[in-house]
């Protein structure tokens, strides 16, 4: 066996040293050769007690990481498996499934960047979660893994509800929507999550909820939903009596809660034609937190209030439906503006598109329960008020940034979906002379304009976007010479989010400001 007599300087620069004295190693670069360093013992060392602790915490997360695997595959096997590389927010390669249970935790800096995108851009529309906080709590502590689990769904959702880069299929910058959603759910089974109870509880499948619907996986996203409504069941925040022992800033932070969880069932419920398990309460959140949000999200909880059960289109478990007096009074509640002066854009956009989606909601139902005609003095039961709400829900989106209607996600994409298909159904019964002349004179280019609205926010490949231009193929819409170009909507980059194809992009090109645009609106 060779034993190494390097000198002092070729063990230092790691290079072969022929062992004379001097050599020539250090001689050819005059320095001097010293045989000085005490030789240690080859091989291993035996274990330090750092590295014994180190071996003893891997063991541990390997076998929690083991149990967690199996969890997850008792769920795939029920049926609430993670997205396929096909599905829209999805990574091709996920880090823990190419990884293993191995896999390192996702950087705290990741958190960071996509917590301050929410706090900036979506506070106004979930009004529950103080970014600051959440952080401190990460910060604080790691083995946190609720708040840590908190984290990611919110990250997951913000990604997905703001149509980011990370949320598509290919995307190769930063961690996409599908790693964050891979980590809330393995770090759910960390800890006992069913048993803990708390707001989080409420927050953490409601963001996963929000996801799911983003990534048009709508059945894995319904039953997140009902166990945020679960949660909201344990925590007793249906019962009025379980808010008097709270203190001012928990009280209103838990109404907020219910109220968020309750709008976001009766969405849910009426797009899908699903039983709504929550009722209303009879208090709403103040608005106490200084940001100016929770006054509109306390609107929004009034605009919410006409959608009852016999409105989504299933009949009300008390029975109680709504009587023409009721019909024309909550048409007319809903088209008041009472709050636009003191609302952002985000929160205008918000409150409007869905008052027209209710009262679209509300025209059905009037449908199905009253006669109706044309020529009706009371334009609640007018069957031409679905045009004049198309209309009125454009001539908003015209006028704002498209920033602050993607800020809505998969909520603005069924509501604008839900006005697009009345107005394919009025265009395919009315008359052709009525599509020259009268009411119906430029609806074709207004529903051209709501599918524009639709690609903007969800992409040229959105569910929403290929439902409205297969209606629009089946009622030989799409053939029609239409007499005006789209109306100009507000410029986005499509680029940041997903390509956009020829024929989808070309309705959003420039467009001449001119008398045509008042004629689709006016």
């Amino acid at each position: 066996m060779r034993v190494s007599n390097s000198c002092d300087g070729c063990a230092l620069r790691r290079v072969r040293c022929d062992t004379k004295r001097p050599c020539r190693e250090c001689t050819s670069r005059s320095l001097e050769c010293t045989f000085l360093r005490a030789r240690k013992k080859r091989g291993p060392k035996g274990p330090r007690p750092a590295t014994f602790h180190k071996v003893q915490q891997a063991q541990q997360q390997f076998e929690q990481q083991r149990r967690l695997w199996d969890r997850l595959d008792e769920n795939e096997a029920e049926g609430t498996s993670e997205p396929t590389s096909s599905t829209p927010g999805s990574s091709p390669t996920s880090c823990r499934e190419t990884c293993g249970p191995q896999a390192e935790r996702l950087p705290i800096d990741a958190y960071s960047r996509y917590l301050r995108i929410f706090d900036e851009r979506l506070y106004a529309v979930w009004p529950v979660v103080s970014t600051s906080e959440l952080i401190g709590r990460l910060l604080a502590d790691e083995s946190d893994y609720e708040a840590w689990a908190l984290a990611a769904s919110l990250c997951a959702a913000t990604i997905a509800q703001l149509r980011l880069p990370e949320h598509a299929p290919s995307a190769s910058v930063g961690f996409s929507s599908h790693d964050f959603v891979t980590e809330a759910r393995y770090l759910r089974g960390l800890y006992d999550y069913r048993e803990n109870c708390n707001s989080a509880s409420v927050l953490t499948p409601f963001f996963l909820h929000i996801y799911f619907a983003n990534a048009d996986k709508l059945r894995t996203a319904g039953i997140y939903l009902r166990e945020s409504i679960a949660f909201v069941h344990a925590l007793g925040l249906d019962r009025l009596d379980m808010y008097d022992a709270m203190d001012g800033n928990e009280r209103a932070l838990m109404l907020r809660l219910f109220w968020l969880v309750f709008i976001s069932e009766r969405t849910y419920c009426a797009q899908n034609e699903y039983p709504t398990i929550l009722e209303p309460i009879d208090e709403l959140p103040p608005d106490e937190d200084g940001r100016d949000v929770t006054g509109a999200f306390a609107s929004l909880t009034r605009v919410f209030a006409h959608l009852q059960g016999d409105v989504m289109g299933r009949p009300s478990r008390c029975g109680a439906g709504l009587d023409s007096r009721k019909v024309a009074t909550a048409q007319s509640a809903l088209c008041q503006d009472r709050h636009s002066h003191v609302l952002s854009e985000v929160q205008r956009v918000d409150l409007f598109v869905t008052q027209q989606w209710i009262r679209l909601l509300i025209w059905e139902y009037t449908m199905r329960h009253f006669k109706m005609s044309r020529e009706s003095s009371d334009q609640a039961f007018s069957l031409l008020l679905p045009i004049a709400i198309a209309r009125e829900l454009l001539s908003l989106l015209c006028s704002v940034r498209m920033e602050s209607i993607c800020a809505h996600g998969y909520g603005m994409e069924l509501k604008v979906y839900r006005a697009a298909d009345t107005v394919i159904d009025l265009l395919a019964c009315s008359p052709a002379i009525d599509h020259d002349h009268g009411m119906c004179f430029g609806l074709e280019d207004v529903l051209c304009s709501l599918k524009d609205v639709l690609v903007g926010v969800g992409g040229p490949k959105s569910m929403f976007v290929e439902k409205v231009k297969g209606r629009m193929a089946s009622s030989e819409l799409g053939d029609r010479p239409w007499p005006y170009a789209t109306m100009a909507l507000p410029a986005y980059n499509h680029d940041a989010r997903c390509e956009v194809t020829d024929e989808d992009s070309s309705a959003s090109d420039t467009f001449e400001h001119d008398e045509r645009v008042a004629v689709a609106i006016e």
